[in-house]
């Protein structure tokens, strides 16, 4: 199979002794040639480079106030679980006893620790959020190039996730709704490095927590990344040591749900949900379909009579409008060049419909946002797919993924442009 620098490189199936067991044969990929490798390195810097400029001249500079995770890391630190005294701008809340509680999923709280131990509630979430952005179109980058599709493809589809998505504006936009998406983002991105790589279940198992402990729906896409520790380990120590961050995860959380609301299992998300917006049917229902189909598929600029003559409202785009480079996933067949590109497709198409499916039937839209930024649950699983079903083949036209995604990187620059000068 031909690598990104273009040498043969088959899959190696290990032998028991070389794998360091003595009763499983373990699937392992070959490395790449060491001329891919430093490729994809060497793309992966520049793009995240080229991201984190463009973010940062995206953002206006201003303070991020919508800063729920940085109050409840303070807190943390200060040795409580609820927010004292917030200020009057952060309203989103499950009350028990009085006190307030961020209902919010906790580990973007949890990666702000560090921050927040030494700059407390002067962390700016927005600059936080550039520099996570970044970071994840150069994992995307090496996730790619491990993944084993052609170079060009390869930086064609990380350009688009930098660029050419609603990531782009939750980068440099950054709030902490956005920063718990690329934090999920990073969290499945590095966990689609891993099974592509040495497969590790225990760190396979961490990602997928740190996912789902990130954003909720990305749980639903996590199983494949089990399914695919079991294709290169497959034996029953695989399964146990994939679940074992889950299964402390899990705990941890029952712990953390106890001690505000005294239920294991009530993280105050629906409670807080029916007190501040009381969706008509409940926050998840099959009534909801109609309208979020619009919203996804449907949603374009409105029209106007005067500048700027097209008009974004707090919805949003559809992700179409957004990016119409998944339009690309309607083609046919999978890479000729990938090892097992037939495998990791369907199962990238499999967690987008698992996660995607949740949220046709939930009521918000997301709300104040270009694009539909709850697509970034499962764009980490979309990027790999379209890589799949995009690498050039034989008597296949080459042309349509480039130019669609120049198209959705214009989309998405016109995007900042509104939101700078006509939204915020």
């Amino acid at each position: 199979m031909a690598n990104e620098d273009g040498s043969e490189d088959p899959t190696v199936v290990a032998s028991p002794a070389a794998s360091g067991s003595e009763d499983v044969t373990v699937v392992a990929a070959a490395p790449a040639g060491r001329g891919a490798e430093q490729h994809a390195r060497l793309d992966a810097l520049l793009l995240g480079m080229l991201a984190f400029v463009a973010y940062w001249l995206s953002n206006d500079g201003q303070f991020m106030f919508f800063n729920y995770h940085l109050h409840l890391a303070v807190s943390f630190l200060n040795g409580r679980l609820y927010i004292a005294n917030p200020p009057s701008w952060l309203t989103e809340f499950a009350f028990a006893d009085g006190k307030p509680y961020v209902y919010f999923d906790p580990f973007p709280a949890v990666f702000l620790l560090p921050l927040a131990a030494i700059w407390g509630l002067t962390v700016n979430l927005a600059k936080v959020s550039i520099v996570v952005g970044a970071c994840n179109v150069a994992l995307m980058r090496l996730a790619l190039g491990a993944l084993r599709v052609q170079r060009s493809t390869a930086n064609w589809c990380t350009l688009l996730l930098g660029l050419g998505t609603v990531h782009m504006f939750a980068s440099w936009y950054g709030n902490t709704w956005m920063l718990a998406h690329l934090l999920a983002v990073m969290a499945l991105t590095l966990a689609w490095t891993e099974a592509l790589g040495a497969a590790n279940p225990y760190l396979l198992g961490l990602f997928c927590a740190i996912a789902a402990t990130s954003r909720s729906p990305a749980a639903l896409g996590t199983p494949i990344f089990f399914v695919l520790a079991l294709y290169r380990r497959p034996r029953f120590a695989t399964a146990v040591q994939f679940g074992l961050p889950l299964l402390a995860t899990g705990l941890l959380l029952g712990l953390y749900n106890f001690a505000r609301f005294g239920d294991w299992l009530n993280n105050g998300y629906l409670l807080a949900n029916q007190e501040l917006l009381n969706p008509e049917h409940g926050s998840f229902s099959w009534r909801y379909i109609g309208k979020n189909v619009q919203q996804y598929f449907l949603r374009v600029p409105e029209l106007s009579t005067s500048w700027p003559y097209l008009i974004l409202t707090d919805h949003g785009l559809s992700l179409i409008a957004t990016s119409p480079a998944v339009l690309l996933l309607l083609r046919r067949g999978w890479s000729e060049r990938a090892p097992d590109a037939k495998l990791y497709g369907r199962l990238a198409l499999a967690a987008c419909a698992m996660i995607f499916a949740l949220y046709l039937c939930y009521f918000w839209d997301g709300w104040r946002q270009f694009g539909s930024r709850y697509t970034l649950d499962f764009t980490p699983f979309l990027i790999i797919a379209l890589a799949l079903r995009n690498d050039p083949r034989p008597r296949r036209w080459s042309w349509p993924l480039p130019t669609l995604v120049v198209l959705s990187v214009l989309v998405n620059v016109w995007g900042t442009w509104f939101w700078r000068f006509h939204r915020m």
